[in-house]
């Protein structure tokens, strides 16, 4: 019986501080929450595999860090990326206009 392809995707979340980047990670590659996340420093990724009809995808996900320290950092980790998800908080206006103007 002969395997099925492999495919690979690297994927960055990006955001400001605090609105949820890790917990997303952590939720979908090792379906873990924990109710108080230490910021990231830099960038971290996880890996989550997945098959379907027989076809291997593996998702690279990459959770950069949303202080402004860092900023100058992010653009680097986009570098190779298939997809961005934009994490923002919806009940902070702040958190919004710091996507769009950003």
């Amino acid at each position: 019986m002969s395997e099925g392809n492999t495919y690979q995707f690297k994927i960055v979340l990006l955001g400001d501080s605090s609105v949820g980047k890790s917990s997303i990670v952590l939720r979908v590659c090792k379906d873990e929450y924990k109710e108080f996340q230490e910021n990231t420093i830099g960038a971290a990724f996880l890996t989550k595999t997945l098959i379907v009809d027989g076809e291997t995808i593996k998702f690279e996900i990459w959770d950069t860090a949303g202080q402004e320290r860092y900023h100058s950092l992010t653009p680097m980790y986009y570098r190779g990326s298939n997809a961005a998800l934009v994490v923002y908080d919806i009940t902070s206006d702040v958190c919004f206009l710091f996507l769009v103007f950003k």
